[in-house]
């Protein structure tokens, strides 16, 4: 089976529906080139230059951010839609906490490494109870954030509605 593809209605027969996601990673030293499986996406995974990389891209962590928020704005956007809202604009600010000291060899690993999780999610077009509603779906539904959830990490989720004149 390819890797970003579903599995087939036999292999998957009356189970949860299940995709395989794949990337290759590929360095000696500074930058680490990341290719996405069965795909045309490549990017660069690098540190700082004061924390021994050459600044050529995001971080690890950067890019799991990312991942976090891109992946709520798309969950916010089809669940609106499910729900029969017209979400005009979805601006989502997420921060998270994260105790280096496994990455940094101080403890012997990263257990427990993410400590909370901040959400600030601003939707047009929609009520204030709407966009209660959305945020309690979406942050169930989202996989990064289950991810997060599951660590143990403390999710503070705030969704409001902003309706401009």
């Amino acid at each position: 089976m390819k890797a970003g593809t579903d599995m087939s209605e036999t292999e998957q027969g009356s189970g949860p529906h299940i995709e395989v996601f794949a990337a290759t990673a590929k360095g000696s030293g500074w930058p680490t080139a990341v290719s996405i499986s069965e795909s045309e996406w490549t990017f660069s995974v690098d540190e700082p230059i004061e924390d021994g990389g050459s600044n050529t891209g995001p971080n690890p962590m950067h890019h799991f951010v990312a991942s976090l928020v891109g992946c709520q704005n798309e969950q916010a956007q089809v669940v609106a839609e499910e729900l029969g809202f017209e979400a005009k604009q979805i601006d989502i600010k997420v921060e998270v906490e994260l105790n280096l000291d496994g990455f940094m060899g101080i403890t012997a690993d990263s257990k427990d490494c993410f400590q909370r999780v901040g959400f600030n999610a601003c939707v047009t077009g929609i009520t204030a109870d709407q966009a209660t509603e959305l945020g309690n779906r979406v942050d169930a539904r989202c996989p990064i954030l289950s991810l997060l959830r599951s660590s143990g990490a403390i999710i503070k989720s705030s969704w409001t509605a902003s309706n401009p004149n």
